[in-house]
């Protein structure tokens, strides 16, 4: 859910919404060190009976105050009360960091910090204190990291902390701190409460499924004592007066946010809420706007030093290095495939998360390295120069989170790849990868909607959904000499696929990947002529091929069809429930076909059943036909499914549709002996 939350008619909506009282929760009054011994009692929580751990009251509030150094801090303050039920939590839970941002002019303090661990011994809490000693400080680049571990802990312990944060802040670098009320363990009660001089307008972006028992603002007046340092003059100090918006959520019986099989990243569902600042809204002065339009936020991205103003110096020192790249190629595609395999094949990515040039194009192509944002840059400058229409193109990475689609809010985005026009078709490109083919992305760039910055900054659609994956596995086995049965595995993978099996072979080498497909077969095979085709192709599908051997010797032979290595051995979705979306990586076509001549000397005394079935009428499909005929089995088994994103009202349906693969493709063939 996203609104823009503005200052002066805030007051206006809270009248709107009259009949909706403040919700002032018995939690909200507690005080640091309030324990009884009626807080130890539940053995559990009804939240979640098997929580290792569970958050009793979790609040913060951030609010402004004048300084002295001419402008405004905000003071963020936070309390947070625990109980440890088992040691399973300790790790988790016992060690604390608090990192506070320190450089430059405006370094922000800690203040009042205050941790300890309470018990229950003999009916009686006993408290124990982190002392001063016990507070460690460490530091991590702009961050300074105040560290502490809680004392004497046993399952069932209390613990709780509380501190401040004061943040002097630069004119125009107004921000309150973002606000999760989810976290990894079940919460009682969390809220938080900002307060606001009216003349800063925010934009507010609230995240989640849950339903708040708070969710008020009102206006009040308020005075603010600025003191304005003179220099060579004296001091002033200004009172401001204003009015001040004073907002607050609150939530309660706060389910885990846990992870599960198929979610991008479990952040983008958890309930909490993130500021953006939007204006300057000040008396008698016109509004200041610090979030533009993407237009806007386009035309100064490629007017930035550190960003794009270099694309349009046309960069004829390029010259060079784009005829080495395309030689004597004059076909447009061909030709800027070379100039991107060029780029690809000779510099190397030293960080993969950034938006802003870390050097000059020029550095880049001297040094032959660089982020993310240099090498992709240096193509696009590179495609430029050869006359291509080629410009870059700003996401978010699935482990980054979603980026939003309609304000331009910058720290949402962490990767940089570029597009190029070619016979009016679009391509997206990352020369800083080097496994990746022309046209291909890695599976981390599908989250969402990227944005094209450009004169016209169009949204590009890198959903899971936009990307669909065909994969293709024959198995043919028939009768050899002596009675052995003789088999030809290939495996034709997707491109995505592709890409993690190149990963993957980084680590390892084709004989200990084949160990392992040997071990796969519930019974003693023999591999030979293996391969693995196309690793060093990044455009070409990677594919696996062997030959086998067994014979078989048993009476009774039971003969799983589908080999495990394509077929799901378990169902994917385990929970019983599901309160955000099912992300698979890609949409699939997975398709799976087997020859099978009988073995000699035995007959088919069982068969699985065929069967096909769909998803949502036409959201997906599993087919398992197999049959008989004469001395031979013919197997195809297909799952396909036709999108990726599945919403939570759809989970039960994909959980019993996977649950039906799984025990299909687990069913036997049974040959007896004649």
């Amino acid at each position: 859910m996203l609104m823009l939350f503005n200052r002066i008619t805030a007051f206006a909506i809270c009248i709107a919404m009259s009949s909706i009282a403040i919700c002032q929760n018995k939690n909200s009054k507690i005080k640091f060190g309030d324990i009884t011994p009626e807080d130890f009692k539940p053995a559990y929580y009804d939240i979640d009976s098997s929580a290792d751990a569970v958050i009793l009251y979790d609040v913060g509030s951030a609010r402004y105050e004048g300084n002295n150094q001419g402008w405004f801090s905000v003071v963020f303050h936070v309390h947070e009360r625990k109980r440890l039920l088992h040691k399973l939590s300790f790790d988790d839970l016992a060690t604390v960091k608090i990192p506070v941002y320190v450089q430059h002019n405006y370094q922000n303090r800690l203040e009042d910090l205050q941790a300890a661990t309470y018990n229950l011994e003999d009916g009686k809490v006993t408290v124990t204190k982190i002392e001063k000693n016990g507070y460690f400080k460490d530091r991590d680049g702009n961050y300074e990291i105040t560290k502490f571990t809680f004392p004497s802990l046993k399952e069932g312990s209390i613990i709780e902390y509380t501190y401040t944060i004061t943040s002097p802040l630069p004119y125009s670098n107004e921000y309150l701190p973002d606000w999760s009320f989810q976290a990894g363990y079940p919460t009682l009660w969390s809220s938080y409460t900002i307060e606001s001089p009216q003349f800063f307008d925010f934009v507010v972006l609230k995240h989640g499924y849950l339903e708040a028992v708070t969710d008020t603002a009102t206006l009040t007046s308020a005075s603010f004592n600025v003191l304005a340092p003179g220099g060579i003059d004296a001091s002033k100090v200004y009172n401001i007066k204003s009015n001040s918006v004073k907002h607050t959520w609150s939530y309660k019986n706060i389910p885990a946010i846990k992870e599960e099989s198929f979610t991008t990243n479990i952040s983008n569902y958890s309930q909490r809420v993130e500021f953006q600042l939007y204006a300057h809204r000040f008396p008698e002065v016109d509004a200041k706007f610090f979030m533009h339009t993407w237009p806007e936020m386009a035309q100064q991205l490629m007017e930035d030093e550190s960003f794009g103003a270099d694309l349009s110096k046309g960069n004829g020192w390029l010259k060079d290095d784009v005829q080495n790249a395309a030689g004597i190629e004059t076909e447009p595609l061909k030709k800027a495939k070379k100039i991107y395999e060029f780029v690809r094949d000779n510099y190397t990515c030293t960080d993969y998360s950034a938006i802003y040039l870390s050097q000059t194009l020029k550095k880049t192509q001297q040094s032959k390295k660089g982020n993310v944002v240099d090498i992709n840059m240096l193509l696009i400058a590179m495609l430029r120069n050869a006359g291509y229409s080629s410009d870059p193109v700003l996401l978010s990475t699935r482990e980054h989170g979603k980026a939003n689609d309609v304000y331009p809010m910058l720290r949402k985005f962490n990767y940089l790849i570029a597009n190029v026009s070619i016979n009016n078709k679009q391509y997206q490109l990352d020369a800083a990868d080097p496994i990746l083919g022309f046209g291909h992305l890695g599976a981390d760039c599908y989250n969402g909607n990227a944005r094209l910055v450009a004169s016209l900054p169009s949204l590009i659609d890198l959903s899971a959904d936009s990307l669909h994956e065909s994969e293709i596995t024959t198995l043919f086995i028939s009768n050899g000499e002596e009675g052995n049965l003789t088999g030809h595995y290939k495996h034709v993978m997707g491109q995505m696929q592709s890409n993690s099996m190149r990963e993957k072979m980084k680590k390892t080498n084709a004989e200990e990947y084949f160990k392992n497909v040997k071990k796969s077969y519930q019974f003693d095979v023999e591999l030979t002529k293996n391969g693995i085709d196309s690793l060093k192709q990044p455009e070409m599908p990677v594919s696996v091929n062997y030959e086998f051997n067994f014979k078989p010797e048993d009476d009774i032979i039971y003969f799983t069809p589908v080999l495990a290595d394509a077929a799901y051995k378990e169902n994917p979705f385990s929970a019983a429930e599901r309160f955000y979306p099912v992300e698979m990586p890609y949409c699939a076509d997975d398709t799976y076909i087997l020859n099978m001549e009988i073995p000699k000397g035995y007959k088919a005394d069982e068969l699985p059943k065929s069967a096909r079935v769909s998803l949502n009428d036409n959201e997906g499909m599993f087919e398992y036909l197999i049959q008989q005929s004469g001395d031979n089995i013919q197997l195809r088994c297909r799952t396909k499914l036709n999108k990726a994103t599945f919403e939570p009202e759809d989970y039960e349906t994909l959980r019993n549709f996977f649950a039906f693969i799984v025990q299909k493709q687990s069913e036997q063939i049974v040959f007896k002996k004649l």
